[in-house]
């Protein structure tokens, strides 16, 4: 099986967990946690280097991430947990209808960058008005920050392929 047939299936996989867990409705105290606008830039923020849980670490990212809410230069900061980036990603695009197109790390393989839990690490997208705000924010607090891509209009794509829409899954 290829790479794009068991990324779909597993796309499809974890989208039927999220329904089941009501993930795919927007809750109003989740406002930060989800894609806002078309266009907006997606970044993977944090620690991706190490497995091992540091505290003190973890506990400057959150500071900056909640500095950079406060300052608005965020439109959502969505946790990585142990479904990886790509259950993030669907998690912050599911109730809102809206998509991603994103570049994955070229020196690690496609299936672990999107499905392993990469450490202290969050999904956070900015509007390209503030894109260069939020990576000199970043840059200035010593916190790692890679460009992933941007939102869509709901149409999933990773590395150039096409996952279909994100109401089809």
């Amino acid at each position: 099986m290829d790479i794009h047939n068991t990324l779909l299936r597993k796309a499809v996989q974890i989208a039927a967990k999220l329904r089941s867990e009501g993930a795919d409705r927007p809750a109003p105290e989740e406002s930060y946690s989800l894609f806002k606008h078309k266009g907006d830039m997606i970044y993977l923020v944090g620690d991706t280097d190490s497995k091992e849980v540091n505290l003190d670490n973890d506990y400057r990212i959150q500071k900056v991430m909640l500095s950079a809410m406060r300052r608005d230069l965020v439109s959502c900061v969505q946790e990585i947990s142990e479904g990886g980036l790509f259950e993030a990603l669907l998690r912050a695009a599911m109730p809102t209808g809206l998509g991603f197109d994103i570049t994955t790390d070229s020196e690690i393989p496609e299936e672990q960058f999107l499905f392993d839990d990469p450490g202290t690490c969050a999904v956070v997208t900015v509007p390209i008005e503030k894109d260069e705000e939020l990576v000199q924010f970043l840059f200035d607090n010593c916190v790692t920050v890679m460009t992933l891509g941007h939102v869509t209009k709901g149409d999933i794509r990773i590395d150039d392929h096409s996952y279909g829409n994100i109401r089809q899954l």
